[in-house]
């Protein structure tokens, strides 16, 4: 090739191959494509917002008494899902934190709170699941079943949200 066919081919070849037509080569210098075609996503991207990321809210309610703790979870499930764990060991308080972060990571705002141990045994523990205010489900867990609670309470969690919040489940498609 001559030095004047790879100059006329150098100035339009790289424009066709990007998708742009000869006609717009005048409008954009040679060296500013490869800046254009950089800029540009950044400009789209400009606009758009990000949504907030959702969390865990954590309520420890291990030294009010019952009634306190039940006013705390329905105060904390009055547009969300409060998993409540009455006593317990640490085992079986993790594994219903991870079904707590399991629904926070589907889209569905939730609440874990700590509530004053029930029976006095930390071999166990009661749940209650508060959805909109009101208490949704109750399940008590012993200690040799802890590998059971995340998906138990996950699930409870689900089902409270598609009771008391059906439009914003929607919104989710589970």
């Amino acid at each position: 090739m001559s030095a004047l066919t790879k100059g006329i081919f150098g100035k339009y070849a790289a424009p066709i191959a990007l998708g742009i037509g000869a006609a717009a080569t005048a409008f954009i210098p040679a060296a500013g494509i490869a800046q254009t075609m950089q800029a540009q996503p950044a400009a789209a991207n400009a606009n758009v917002a990000s949504a907030p990321e959702l969390r865990v809210q954590f309520v420890d309610a291990q030294r009010d008494t019952p009634n306190d703790a039940r006013i705390l979870a329905a105060a904390a499930s009055r547009d969300k899902v409060a998993i409540v764990v009455w006593g317990g060991n640490r085992a079986i308080q993790q594994e219903a934190y991870n079904a707590a972060r399991d629904l926070v990571g589907m889209g569905i705002p939730t609440a874990f709170v700590l509530a004053p141990d029930d029976n006095g045994y930390d071999v166990d523990a009661a749940m209650t699941v508060y959805a909109a205010s009101l208490p949704r489900s109750d399940s008590r867990w012993g200690a040799n079943y802890a590998r059971e609670v995340r998906a138990d309470m996950r699930e409870a969690g689900i089902d409270a949200y598609r009771r008391a919040f059906p439009a914003q489940l929607a919104a989710l498609s589970l």
